[in-house]
């Protein structure tokens, strides 16, 4: 995923950017982090890696931040998640990440003014797929309980709130899609607070 890939509107290329999320406005300008995809081709020079995501909150450029990914929709057990070296501490008897200290970023991030938005799917060898309306409806009711508004014994950031889902979708089955979707937007409708959906076209 390059760096920077997507701006919401062409024609806010040229504006200086906000410093915090507006819905209001046409050039919030979104990225992607959590992938190190600069890294990945560097093995040898760790010191220019991606860094936390905290540091990308420290100045006005970006107003919402994706964190990439949640790679696999294991409908009978709990998402997977792939940070790239950022985390890798599992909970106990699972395959999903804990990771505290990109809680603690988020709400520095979101503290600042910045959105910071939980991403589905990515590419490569990642498996995921909602093929029926019933699995979409699962499938969010999970997202909202273990990243957004929702409970649940094991979520990944802690008590940090995301502010919403981004798609990008690039495989699998997508019937269910609209489902969770719908679904989602029952739950934020009643929320005390504003959330995104996104997708990569």
């Amino acid at each position: 995923m390059t760096f920077a890939r997507y701006i919401l509107a062409a024609a806010g290329l040229a504006a200086v950017a906000a410093a915090s999320y507006s819905s209001a406005c046409a050039n919030n300008i979104v990225t992607y982090w959590g992938q190190n995809s600069w890294g990945g081709g560097h093995l040898d020079d760790p010191a220019n890696w991606e860094k936390p995501l905290a540091t990308y909150c420290q100045d006005d450029t970006f107003d919402i931040i994706n964190i990439s990914f949640v790679v696999n929709y294991n409908l009978t057990g709990l998402p997977v998640l792939n940070h790239a070296f950022h985390c890798e501490t599992f909970y106990n008897g699972t395959k999903t990440l804990h990771c505290p200290d990109i809680g603690a970023d988020i709400k520095t991030c979101q503290a600042k003014g910045k959105k910071i938005v939980l991403s589905l799917g990515g590419g490569g060898i990642y498996s995921y797929s909602l093929s029926t309306a019933a699995e979409g409806v699962q499938f969010a009711n999970t997202v909202w309980n273990m990243f957004l508004g929702g409970s649940h014994q094991y979520r990944p950031y802690d008590d940090a709130v995301l502010d919403g889902v981004d798609l990008d979708i690039e495989s699998g089955a997508h019937d269910g899609y609209p489902a969770f979707i719908n679904q989602l937007r029952t739950y934020f409708n009643g929320a005390s607070k504003q959330y995104i959906i996104s997708a990569a076209p």
